[in-house]
């Protein structure tokens, strides 16, 4: 048998080397090895919150209403103005209600003169029926006719001041100092009874957002807590305020069910403006000055085969290496539970290093 060559040899010899390096390579990338990022635990706030959505309104708002129909002589404010209590706002067309005051005050002293005429009927009878003069059947006749002309002046003087009344209705004053924030009627147009006139504000320094609430989220919103919003029309102001009212009557739209909180805030700059639409955030919990860890230490596990059936909490502290490992596992016992950071109550202390995040080494 012929020996193999030199050439064939190095050639076996190479394909081998190239094999290994490929099998290694392989090998290595199946495992790379992990880096655990760890985070310090600190002191410091613990926020828990809701999102929500809501709208600004001015705060007990007065509705002006026409209490007599008539049509618009003259408008005597505008939009946005400041008035004051008392002031002439819109004057009616009042020569109708002119004419009736007119008539009922000649049907009043019409009537003036029938009781003076009754009144002196009656008395004669009475000095008649003294005398035998007549029967005591004509005394009691004058004394109904009397007492009927009486009843009528107090219905034709209640129809008069009726009138006067309605010529009051006639001139419409601002029953607030305050702005106005809508004039809902124009010069020469005619009015209904209980027709809307004029919307006023008593200040804009303070108003009310109306914010919808989830059922899931409903048990947790309290009278008090703290309410941080934005609105689009400023998306870099932050705005403050407090539940003032919690509803517990449920607004039921496309098979979902709200609760409606009314939040008192401050506008002192005059920023916010009725109607704006509010995204909105509910603190319904807070703590400071507490020890706290981010919440991303509880969910994960350098360990792949880790279980936790107890139903006790544990994170992953960095330690010198024991057993070929840089961490240890720690029992923990938790506080508030917020939206970043979770607080510990035992467990750990200031200024341990907590895993908080698993990635592959480069």
């Amino acid at each position: 048998m012929q020996k193999p060559g030199l050439k064939t040899i190095s050639i076996v010899i190479l394909a081998a080397v190239v094999i290994t390096l490929l099998l290694f390579t392989k090998s290595c990338g199946k495992n790379k090895t992990k880096e655990f990022i760890y985070e310090k635990v600190t002191t410091g706030e613990i926020r828990k919150t809701i999102s929500v959505t809501g709208e600004l309104d001015i705060l007990n708002p007065a509705l002006i209403l026409s209490k007599t129909a008539g049509v618009i002589e003259n408008i005597y404010t505008d939009f946005n103005q400041n008035v004051s209590k008392g002031a002439l706002l819109i004057k009616l067309e009042s020569s109708s209600v002119d004419q009736k005051i007119l008539k009922a005050q000649g049907v009043v002293d019409s009537v003036k003169f029938e009781i003076t005429s009754a009144e002196r009927e009656l008395e004669g009878k009475k000095n008649l029926y003294k005398d035998n003069l007549i029967s005591k059947k004509a005394m009691e006749q004058a004394e109904i006719e009397y007492r009927a002309v009486l009843n009528k002046y107090k219905q034709v003087k209640l129809d008069y001041e009726m009138a006067l009344k309605e010529k009051n209705y006639t001139r419409i004053y601002s029953p607030i100092s305050g702005i106005v924030i809508a004039v809902y009627v124009k010069k020469n147009s005619p009015i209904a009874l209980s027709t809307p006139l004029i919307l006023l504000a008593p200040s804009l320094s303070k108003m009310i957002l109306t914010i919808s609430i989830d059922e899931s989220d409903i048990g947790n919103v309290k009278k008090g807590q703290p309410v941080i919003f934005s609105v689009s029309a400023f998306p870099d102001e932050k705005f403050n305020g407090v539940i003032n009212q919690v509803r517990i009557n449920p607004v039921k739209s496309g098979g979902l069910v709200t609760y409606q909180a009314l939040v008192l805030c401050d506008n002192n700059d005059l920023l916010l403006k009725p109607g704006m639409t509010a995204t909105a955030t509910v603190v319904i919990a807070q703590k400071s000055n507490v020890l706290r860890v981010l919440n991303q230490a509880f969910i994960i596990s350098p360990e792949a085969n880790d279980k936790n059936n107890t139903g006790k909490k544990y994170v992953w502290i960095k330690s010198g290496f024991t057993s070929g490992k840089s961490y240890k596992k720690t029992e923990i016992i938790q506080g508030l539970s917020g939206d970043m950071y979770t607080e510990i109550t035992k467990g750990l202390k200031d200024g341990d290093e907590v895993m908080v995040k698993i990635q592959e080494k480069k």
